[in-house]
């Protein structure tokens, strides 16, 4: 297969335009508002859910900005660890905690605009069983977060280390994430991630849950759009579409892990960032599972 590095490149760069502002504004904004105490206010008006959930400063304030930007939460985390205001295993903690405030973000994003109008009320509940397994994932988050929780002293330091703190982060996150993406890009030209279709075939499923759930491989929205035809012609039913949504799911997890989020976590935290990814890849998929035989059974 011939490969298109130009194409490869675009893409990279693209990514990099989009995501390497958030990244900066958030690192610096972050090493600010730790050494000014602004945290440690945020943390006093939200006393109340603090003191019930006990997470940390840095951990409630990620939560709070991922409602907003996944990128600007999980870069104040970056540079949070960083300097050494939280350890690997809070950020591991807050990483399953940001699950449910993304799930909110893709929800009026994508699920209410386009998921529901097109899927009606088998929309509403695709949409409730994606919330579900992003609360399920959110409460275990809560749970690790209480448990592992550490209390690092913050010692306040002039803006200008701040600055060159976070501008040193920002050149390893644009280099590690520069080449992390182009090798993903490469590996999918190659037909690296294909393979997995290869697996369908296998599958005890009617041949509209395959056609759907090979459809999500590609284009989410596409699959999404032929679920909906093929429930209204009544070639399938609105539980076998919730079992093929869910199923394309599970197979395409591990590459769009691969594709999206192990070259953003990596060029932020290191091998830190495979073990987030990793583990939160894990939870998903054993949740989705335990969703998809939750359907079967009482639907």
């Amino acid at each position: 297969m011939d490969l298109n590095i130009d194409a490869a490149v675009m893409s990279t760069a693209r990514f990099l335009i989009h995501t390497l502002p958030v990244v900066a504004a958030a690192s610096i904004a972050t090493s600010l508002m730790i050494r000014k105490g602004i945290m440690s206010r945020i943390s006093s008006a939200a006393r109340p859910v603090l003191r019930r959930l006990s997470l940390s400063e840095v951990t409630a304030t990620s939560v709070a900005v991922c409602f907003v930007s996944a990128t600007a939460s999980y870069s104040m985390l970056a540079q949070a660890h960083r300097d050494g205001i939280v350890d690997e295993r809070e950020v591991i903690a807050a990483s399953f905690v940001n699950s449910f405030p993304s799930a909110i973000s893709h929800t009026y994003r994508f699920f209410i605009p386009y998921v529901i109008p097109v899927l009606g009320w088998t929309g509403v509940i695709y949409t409730s069983l994606r919330m579900l397994v992003a609360v399920v994932k959110s409460a275990m988050g809560v749970a690790m977060a209480r448990a592992w929780r550490t209390e690092i002293s913050e010692e306040p330091e002039a803006i200008e280390p701040v600055l060159h703190s976070s501008g040193s982060l920002l050149w390893r996150v644009a280099l590690i994430m520069a080449v992390t993406y182009f090798l993903v890009q490469i590996a999918s030209q190659l037909g690296v991630f294909r393979v997995v279709s290869d697996l369908l075939s296998f599958l005890p499923v009617s041949s509209s849950v395959i056609a759907v759930t090979a459809t999500e491989m590609i284009s989410t929205k596409a699959a999404i759009a032929m679920g909906a035809g093929m429930l209204e012609s009544g070639e399938i039913s609105a539980k076998w579409l919730l079992i093929a949504l869910m199923l394309g799911n599970v197979i395409t997890l591990s590459t769009s892990y691969v594709k999206h989020s192990l070259p953003f976590h990596v060029s932020l935290f290191g091998r830190l960032g495979v073990k987030i990814v990793a583990l939160n890849a894990l939870a998903s998929l054993v949740l989705d599972i335990i969703v998809i035989a939750g359907v079967i059974a009482f639907l």
